[in-house]
């Protein structure tokens, strides 16, 4: 891979990245909560994207380029999980709004101080695989590295140049939601007296794309 190729590549990547989709939104949801969740969050989307761009690079994208079946299949698990996913969210959203405010401390002065949302707040355990699981279903992901990866790729390219490739993305990949995920965090009050309609939202957008990657998965079967 020469200089020019790589360079195309990043740019890609970061775009890919930077768009908004639903790795972002999850981070946003859950980031809301708890600004160490969110980091998390943002590792298990780096995870998931770690799992893409190895398997890519052992011959997924090309094999999806030969086997368009494969893609239809990940689209059709991808799209099941996702709507699942979705319906979870926006039935916590509505839950939470049905809930009262809680007191959760005191303020400085010996005062209560209520909580607008109810959440429990997320363990590492439970952020990080909620980043996975979201990026592994996530459709940006299986179209990125099912149709656009595999242009960048070669069988040829050798240990060492696939190597680099993998290291340069996932430093990006990292730097990138982790940035993002700390940004939630500063906003993480306001985002908060909005978590259950940040909720539902997020869970509608989810199913809606997941809908789109099922259609396009059965469309693909026909």
């Amino acid at each position: 891979m020469n200089i020019s190729t790589l360079l195309a590549l990043v740019a890609v990547w970061i775009a890919a990245i930077a768009s908004p989709g639903p790795d972002l939104l999850q981070i946003t949801r859950v980031g809301s909560r708890s600004r160490p969740a969110g980091v998390w969050c943002a590792l298990g989307i780096m995870v998931g994207n770690t799992i893409w761009i190895l398997a890519s690079l052992a011959g997924l994208s090309a094999l999806i380029n030969a086997q368009p079946a494969i893609l239809h299949l990940l689209q059709l698990v991808g799209g099941a999980f996702l709507m699942w996913m979705g319906y979870s969210s926006v039935r916590g959203g509505l839950a939470t709004r049905r809930q009262p405010a809680r007191i959760v401390g005191e303020s400085a002065a010996g005062e209560s101080t209520t909580s607008i949302s109810t959440a429990v707040e997320m363990t590492a355990g439970q952020a990080l695989r909620t980043g996975i699981l979201t990026n592994l279903a996530n459709p940006k992901a299986v179209l990125f590295f099912g149709a656009v990866f595999t242009q960048f790729i070669r069988p040829d390219m050798g240990l060492g140049a696939s190597a680099l490739v993998a290291v340069l993305l996932i430093l990006i990949g990292v730097a990138w939601f982790v940035g993002v995920a700390l940004a939630v965090g500063s906003l993480a009050k306001s985002l908060l007296r909005n978590s259950a309609l940040l909720d539902i939202i997020a869970g509608i957008i989810f199913m809606l794309l997941a809908a789109f990657m099922i259609y396009e998965g059965v469309a693909g079967f026909l």
